[in-house]
């Protein structure tokens, strides 16, 4: 269930409590299971079904959730869609990004992720698949722990100690597979290596067979703090080309810095030919 306003901060008197109550139910509805109830949604949310039931008409009145005439479940409607576009499109982080994300997918062959941290978490907002048939999930528009990605260890790198720990008190340090990092003090220890090398590894800590390096952006724009990531299958970025493949990120995510840099000052920005 989400507590106070949804990035670990109390609420506040000024909040709408009906409004803060439609976006909880928004909120809920992942990948796995893609569809809800109002039984589902009113146990988790600790709401009387009457109130979830309302909430969830009027979501679905506007399109922002769908109702399956077969089962009764609620699914995400083409509303929300059409609201995660319009941002991805207004954002500045990608637009300034995207050239340099498509060159370092074109380069590496591999998959290319942009990230952001929201709520504790990494929200992928753009991702260019590897053209292999064994390749990486792009996964655009979806969250990831910080913990055991490549992502979430950049960006973790970038907050102060007392953050880090507020996130691993937060949201914990769950063990996805065995290489992942569930100690404190070792994620410490690796985010202290990460801020030496600018760059950092995924080495199937989130997901078995899978290998990821990324780089912090460290300008910060809309609010956020980003980075950008090349994940592939193991057999393809064993341990052995870390390095090379964190210094071509690292080139990038510099890049794409002073790409930033030159569209806050109104200059022109010069896109990659190769």
């Amino acid at each position: 269930m989400m507590n106070g306003n949804g990035n670990g901060k109390p609420s506040g008197n000024y909040e709408v409590a009906a409004v803060r109550k439609a976006l909880e139910i928004l909120c809920e509805f992942g990948t796995d299971p893609p569809s809800l109830s109002v039984s589902d949604l009113s146990r988790r949310l600790e709401m009387p079904k009457s109130t979830t039931h309302n909430l969830l008409r009027t979501l679905e009145s506007m399109d922002f959730l769908k109702q399956d005439p077969a089962d009764k479940r609620y699914r995400l409607g083409p509303r929300v869609y059409e609201l995660g576009m319009r941002f991805s499109h207004s954002t500045r982080l990608v637009a300034a990004a995207l050239p340099h994300l498509k060159r370092l997918a074109a380069e590496t062959k591999e998959t290319v992720k942009l990230g952001v941290l929201s709520d504790n978490e990494i929200l992928i907002l753009s991702a260019i698949e590897s053209p292999f048939q064994l390749h990486t999930r792009g996964d655009e528009g979806l969250r990831a722990p910080l913990h055991c990605t490549g992502l979430g260890k950049a960006i973790l790198s970038t907050l102060s100690g007392d953050r880090v720990r507020a996130v691993a008190e937060a949201r914990g340090l769950p063990r996805f597979t065995p290489h992942t990092i569930t100690a404190l003090g070792r994620l410490e220890e690796e985010l202290g290596q990460v801020r030496t090398d600018g760059y950092a590894m995924d080495l199937e800590e989130n997901e078995l067979g899978v290998n990821c390096v990324a780089a912090a952006i460290s300008v910060v724009v809309d609010g956020g703090t980003a980075a950008l990531s090349v994940s592939a299958p193991a057999s393809r970025l064993p341990r052995e080309r870390i390095r090379e493949y964190g210094e071509r990120v690292l080139e990038t995510a510099r890049t794409v810095e002073n790409a930033l840099g030159a569209r806050r000052r109104g200059l022109p920005v010069v896109t990659p030919s190769h």
